[in-house]
Order: structure tokens, then C-alpha cells, then sequence
């Protein structure tokens, strides 16, 4: 079966949300569990990198450097906060 990295970024994107605010992922344990889901079709660190690239791109996952370096949805911030809270007020 042919690896579709969509998927695979999808897959991504889904564990980081599940677990948002309360655990953040290394690039490398994110790869670590890509690699161990879709062993089965053969994926690579190589592939797990470009599906990293394509949710990081998209803008649905931010790389946040702090002690290190993490994968995170991305945060909303100042006036958006605001804005976000008013509307939903």
C-alpha cells in the first residue's frame, strides 16, 4: 500500500491536538510514533520530516522553542485573545 503523507500529517496534527495543554511532542517522538503506526507501509524519518513540513507550512502546527524544541498548535495571542472572547461573550 502506497504511503499518502497527508495522511501521515493528519495523523500528526490529531496527536498533538488530543493532547494540547496538557503534553507537548518533540519533532523526534512525533516521528518516533509516525514511524510505529504506518510501519506497515514503510514510512522513513525522511517521510515523517516532509509531513511534519506540510502541517508546519499549513500553519496548523508551529515549531515553539523553550528549553528546546516542540510542536504545537499554534497559540492565539494579544488582540486576537480579545476579539475571540468578546465574540464569544
Amino acid at each position: 500500500m502506497a504511503l499518502d503523507l497527508n495522511n501521515v500529517a493528519k495523523d500528526m496534527y490529531e496527536m498533538v491536538e488530543k493532547d494540547h495543554g496538557v503534553k507537548k511532542y518533540k519533532p523526534g517522538d512525533m516521528f518516533k510514533a509516525m514511524m510505529k503506526k504506518h510501519s506497515s507501509k514503510g514510512i522513513s524519518k525522511k517521510d515523517c520530516k516532509k509531513a511534519l513540513r506540510i502541517m508546519i507550512d499549513s500553519e496548523r502546527l508551529v515549531y515553539t522553542y523553550f528549553n528546546g524544541s516542540w510542536v504545537e498548535l499554534p497559540g492565539v495571542e494579544g488582540s486576537a485573545m480579545a476579539t475571540q472572547a468578546a465574540k464569544s461573550g
